[in-house]
């Protein structure tokens, strides 16, 4: 990917920022459901969906959410995923279901790791993209296992065999978005969507291909700092949440923001974290 210099002079104030209650309820009757893409019809059953789930925060934090309209049908599916997932981020404030019969994770260990194996974080991380993809251009995003994308989370994911756990190499990609995310940030050239009292924070930028065939969103999610969950040792450093996708060859939204150069120094001491230093 080429960073786009030059490419790029707006003004933050003319970029999709979604921040206040006010820009958080006018996207809420967006036209087609999030999660399929498609234009409701008249007689449609719909409601409503909290991206992330509001189970993922605390009560206190939980207003003002991202509210998304989509079919019931569509929404419907997935009510268990929502309920593992919050369960999961519960455990970054010390939190856990009273009743075993209430525990929806199922925690597997071998040798020193304990980890989560009916839960595949990855493609709900991949379904709140699409929902803040649509709040902040107000069109759909639907990805499918064909789609070019990457995405690192802060959970590293990998294999047991007996005692012993094969984890998935980090794609030299991540560090590459981290870059892009911490320069743009430092030069105020960032779509911005922040909810839930400030604990979810999802940061994005568009860069173009080296052949000029393809336009990809370089983003960063956090909620609740929840690099943390994911361990940290030498074997496993801890990393932010970052990831990239192309929506099609038509180029970036309009009025997004476009990657390029900074003569500003963006410090990144933490290579792996979009939101550290």
């Amino acid at each position: 990917m080429t960073r786009g210099a030059g490419q790029s002079s707006k003004s933050p104030e003319s970029m999709p920022r979604l921040a206040t209650q006010k820009d958080l309820r006018a996207v809420r009757s967006l036209p087609f459901c999030y999660l399929c893409g498609g234009a409701f019809a008249r007689d449609a059953q719909i409601n409503r969906d909290h991206v992330p789930p509001s189970s993922a925060f605390a009560k206190a934090d939980r207003d003002p959410p991202l509210k998304l309209k989509t079919h019931i049908e569509c929404h419907k599916r997935w009510s268990v995923e929502d309920k593992k997932v919050g369960q999961l981020i519960a455990l970054k404030r010390g939190e856990r279901p009273k009743a075993p019969r209430d525990e929806a994770l199922r925690f597997v260990g071998a040798g020193n790791m304990i980890g989560v194996d009916n839960l595949n974080i990855d493609e709900a991380v991949w379904r709140w993209v699409s929902g803040f993809h649509a709040a902040l251009y107000g069109t759909p995003l639907v990805l499918s296992e064909n789609s070019w994308r990457t995405l690192r989370t802060p959970f590293p994911r990998g294999t047991i065999s007996g005692n012993t756990v094969s984890l998935q190499p980090m794609f030299h990609q991540h560090s590459m978005i981290v870059d892009a995310i911490k320069r743009n940030r430092a030069a105020d050239n960032l779509d911005v969507l922040v909810a839930n009292r400030g604990n979810l924070r999802y940061q994005c930028v568009w860069v173009e291909a080296d052949d000029h065939s393809k336009w990809a969103c370089m983003f960063a999610i956090d909620i609740y700092d929840w690099k943390d969950l994911g361990g940290h040792t030498p074997a496993i450093p801890s990393r932010g949440c970052a990831g990239l996708y192309v929506a099609d060859n038509r180029g970036a939204p309009s009025g997004a923001a476009v990657d390029r150069r900074s003569p500003i120094a963006a410090p990144n001491e933490e290579p792996l974290d979009p939101f550290g230093r």
